[in-house]
């Protein structure tokens, strides 16, 4: 996150004040003037921040409408309930907080997917329907930069769940045999410690993995002076969004609506606006978001692997686990030489040894052609449309 910072600069300042301020009084007086007005400046931003966090990471967002006495149950009943999702509409809803009460929900689907956005468009409720050899019916739990920390952190809702999924589908990324490699699942930090405690018998062994992560609260407080937060604050203050949950009627899921909108099993339609952008992008090359989250050199971490290892030996005690990998984009294939290639090279095999030795399936591939997916089914760089999605079973080992 970068800070607001205040750049204050001398000498713009007018020439006759310059020659002033030999006078000390003078100088204290304009120096008590600049330092007001930056403490001013700080405190509108803060506030802004804070009375309209777009991101909902200072107050429960279903809190906030005590208009409507909305809670996250609230929410979720009307989405499964739902004919064709609800519209979310920009800045308005947190992702974590939806899926967190997502998993804990009682339906009658046969999976739970754990994931990343890449994993956004694996659904049971569309045309071309995902993992249908291995799910009758799915929930998707996907978030934005979903990494092994979140999935274990919802996990602890979907043991509490009165009629929980039979299989549980982590979707692997070529960042997620990691650890601290994003820091929007410290949302709910307590959950994951909960979990932790409950998987890993003895938690100081790993315990260190975490001790560099800056303490949520400071995160928090940083925040505050965010200057990109700020125009997103102030995008959201001056929109003409509400707070009402705005329930979809039937759409085109190929053209999609103005908002991403959430299908009644967690999946997501993207915005007709994004869905239109990518019919006219062109890959050649790859952008700064492709490599994100990649550290040369350090494609997984022995700890990382610890850690997901005895968690699903922890869900293999009431869930069947697989494992599912995602393609990224035909041509990101032809950069070789970019760390997100050579993290894909390294990761896949991996994640295969990983499973044969906890005898658990490993659905799909990073490479498309192992697929068969082609250019045409991507929105961009990392994230496949439906239809190549639909495909992930083409690549299918038991272990």
């Amino acid at each position: 996150m970068s800070l607001f910072i205040f750049n204050f600069k001398i000498f713009n300042m007018p020439n006759d004040i310059k020659n002033n301020l030999t006078d000390s009084k003078f100088f204290l007086l304009y120096l008590k003037t600049v330092i007001c007005f930056f403490f001013i400046l700080v405190l509108i931003v803060a506030s802004v921040n804070y009375k309209t966090d777009p991101e909902k990471v200072y107050t429960n967002f279903f809190k906030i409408i005590k208009s409507k006495e909305l809670s996250s149950t609230d929410f979720t009943e009307k989405l499964i309930q739902s004919d064709n999702g609800i519209v979310m509409k920009n800045y308005i809803w947190n992702e974590r907080d939806i899926s967190y009460t997502l998993a804990g929900y009682p339906t009658d689907a046969e999976c739970a997917i754990f994931g990343n956005s890449s994993a956004t468009q694996i659904s049971s409720f569309r045309q071309n329907k995902s993992l249908s050899k291995t799910c009758g019916s799915l929930i998707n739990l996907a978030v934005s930069g979903g990494a092994l920390e979140d999935y274990i952190a919802m996990t602890e809702s979907i043991i509490q769940n009165k009629n929980p999924p039979k299989i549980i589908i982590i979707s692997i990324s070529p960042w997620t045999l990691n650890l601290n490699r994003d820091s929007r699942w410290l949302y709910y930090k307590k959950n994951f410690t909960t979990m932790l405690n409950k998987i890993i018998y003895n938690p100081n062994d790993v315990s260190k993995s975490f001790d560099k992560i800056e303490s949520y609260n400071i995160k928090l407080i940083k925040n505050l002076l965010n200057l990109e937060y700020f125009m997103r604050s102030l995008e959201l203050l001056t929109s003409k969004n509400d707070f009402a949950i705005e329930l979809a009627n039937e759409f085109n899921y190929n053209l999609g609506l103005e908002h991403v909108v959430l299908l009644p099993d967690g999946s997501t339609i993207l915005s007709n606006e994004y869905i239109t952008t990518s019919l006219k992008h062109k890959i050649d090359g790859i952008s700064g978001n492709q490599n994100y989250k990649i550290i040369p050199g350090k494609w997984y971490s022995q700890n990382a692997i610890k850690i997901l290892t005895k968690f699903v030996l922890y869900l293999k005690k009431n869930f069947k686990v697989v494992f599912i990998m995602v393609p990224s984009h035909p041509a990101v294939w032809n950069f070789s030489e970019q760390p997100v290639v050579t993290a894909m090279k390294i990761v896949e095999p991996k994640v295969h040894e990983i499973a044969k030795s906890l005898e658990i399936q490993v659905i799909g591939s990073f490479n498309p052609k192992k697929i068969g997916c082609t250019e045409e089914e991507f929105y961009d760089e990392m994230h496949p449309k439906d239809l190549c999605v639909s495909k992930l079973e083409n690549v299918l080992l038991s272990y």
